[in-house]
């Protein structure tokens, strides 16, 4: 058989496996919709504000990890190793300190650098410190009351640039180089070692030897979802826009998305056919600012931008406002920027959620225990306060009447065993709320515990999440099992006291 006889062989190969995953796609979607997201919360949208789905008449998309779901070991794994050699290269750091690296966990969204100090930090949303890390070692209490005191920690206040927000996905590497580096680095040099790390990081996203690497092989760093193609389809079909903002180039946007939508890789720009605009080079989050966003350039197809403007993209699809909704990943370049700058609805894509939401299913009550819990804990905490007070108001009487009646006696006998009693009970409320925490955090991540919750109160990544997204949830084909008329109903709202009649 010829060269070319296989090669016709080995496409005719990839058409049939190809159209195979398509009709195996198109059943689990099919399965998917009759139970979800009724059932299935792994792939429900949640709502922090009420959005009408039938008012929104264009739904744009970011590309990296929203459109495009990256298999983030083999990823992670590249740019570190990318960084790394780079660190030996050009700046004489010991191979054997960027060698010696923590598990691939240790490095999440949400987390707090501490320049200075060299500590890692994860808060509530007050910016109170709950966990710190300097290098792979836990501080105990006593050495973070000594770093931070009672002090908050506010990641936008920067301090100097001292507190540094880890937000996105593509950060995971700069933290674990970080934590190998740290260890190793005395305090005045430790901010240097950042900038280091963040210019080479920089460095392989800009001079292009990343995505190099990955577009010589997409499939090894992507994972196909044919339900992406499905959810473009589905959109402009129900007589919404649909466009791609991306901060990534053309070049790269265009190698990568037939794998991203599971089509043969070799299919060419058919994909465009997808979408009524794509924006590359965005350079979020400029571009949601009008004042210091530029014009854009022609790309290279007719419905394809370089750069530009929000001004621009809003008279191309014709829709302003809160008649946009912007699904992204990035908290700061996708939602903040566009929700406070242009009033665009916002879906914040959590790839966590999913993971943390099959946690808990795999511990059935849990949450709701530990609600309960914590409910009883706060009643049992009032009772103690009443028996204190009573015991108080005896005591003062005491001191006023001369003689001690026997009733007196009897009374102070009385609230002490009660006090004790419901002192006990708290205890043990206590105890059961820590072990259910315990228990929850460490199945959900052994160092850092939830990415929203920091014990009773929400992580500072939770309060931005609550803030900015109108909506959220783990992948953004979540949407294609909606109406194009859904109503997004955010839950009630209750202040402490109107908790208190329920």
């Amino acid at each position: 058989m010829s060269d070319k006889q296989q090669k016709k062989k080995q496409k005719r190969k990839k058409r049939r496996a190809s159209a195979n995953l398509a009709s195996n796609s198109w059943l689990e979607m099919i399965a998917m919709a009759v139970r979800t997201p009724v059932f299935d919360h792994e792939r429900a949208i949640y709502t922090n504000r009420t959005l009408r789905f039938g008012q929104v008449s264009a739904v744009g998309f970011d590309f990296d990890h929203t459109l495009a779901i990256y298999n983030c070991p083999a990823l992670d794994d590249l740019a570190g190793k990318l960084v790394a050699d780079r660190l030996v290269e050009h700046e004489g750091i010991p191979r054997e300190w960027v060698d010696e690296i923590p598990a691939p966990g240790f490095a999440r969204k949400g987390l707090i650098l501490d320049l200075d100090e060299g500590v890692l930090l994860k808060t509530d949303r007050y910016g109170h410190v709950l966990r710190a890390f300097r290098g792979r070692h836990k501080l105990t209490v006593g050495q973070k009351r000594k770093l931070y005191g009672d002090r908050d920690i506010i990641p936008h206040v920067t301090d100097r640039d001292r507190f540094i927000q880890v937000d996105h996905a593509f950060s995971r590497p700069e933290i674990l180089l970080w934590s190998a580096i740290v260890d190793h680095t005395e305090a005045g040099e430790r901010r240097k070692q950042w900038q280091r790390i963040r210019h080479h990081t920089d460095t392989i996203h800009r001079d292009g030897s990343l995505k190099q690497v990955i577009t010589a092989d997409p499939a090894k760093f992507i994972i196909p979802d044919p339900r992406t193609e499905a959810l473009l389809v589905h959109l402009r079909a129900t007589g919404k826009k649909v466009f791609l903002l991306t901060n990534s180039e053309w070049e790269y946007t265009s190698a990568m998305m037939n794998t991203v939508l599971g089509r043969d890789e070799e299919a060419g720009e058919g994909w465009l056919d997808l979408f009524d605009l794509v924006v590359v080079e965005a350079r979020k989050p400029k571009y949601f600012d009008a004042k210091r966003g530029k014009p854009s350039k022609p790309g290279p197809q007719e419905k394809v931008l370089l750069g530009g403007n929000l001004d621009e993209i809003e008279g191309h699809i014709g829709s302003t406002g809160n008649e946009v909704l912007y699904v992204g990943d990035h908290i700061y370049a996708d939602l903040i920027s566009s929700k406070k700058n242009v009033y665009w609805r916002t879906m914040l894509v959590v790839p966590e959620l999913e993971e943390e939401l099959t946690v808990q299913s795999g511990m059935p009550g849990i949450v709701r225990q530990l609600r309960e819990v914590d409910e009883r804990r706060t009643g049992t905490e009032r009772e103690v306060m009443h028996w204190k007070a009573v015991e108080a108001c005896l005591l003062s009487i005491e001191d006023v009447i001369e003689s001690d009646f026997k009733g007196l006696r009897k009374l102070r006998h009385e609230c002490s065993v009660a006090r004790k009693q419901a002192t006990d009970t708290l205890k043990d409320f206590i105890r059961q709320r820590e072990t259910l925490r315990s228990r929850l955090s460490t199945a959900t991540n052994t160092h850092w515990g939830s990415l929203f919750r920091a014990g009773s109160e929400l992580t500072h990544y939770g309060r931005q999440l609550e803030d900015y997204a109108c909506t959220y949830t783990s992948r953004a084909t979540n949407l294609l099992f909606y109406p194009p008329s859904h109503y997004f109903r955010s839950p009630m709202d209750y202040l402490p006291h109107e908790l208190e009649s329920m």
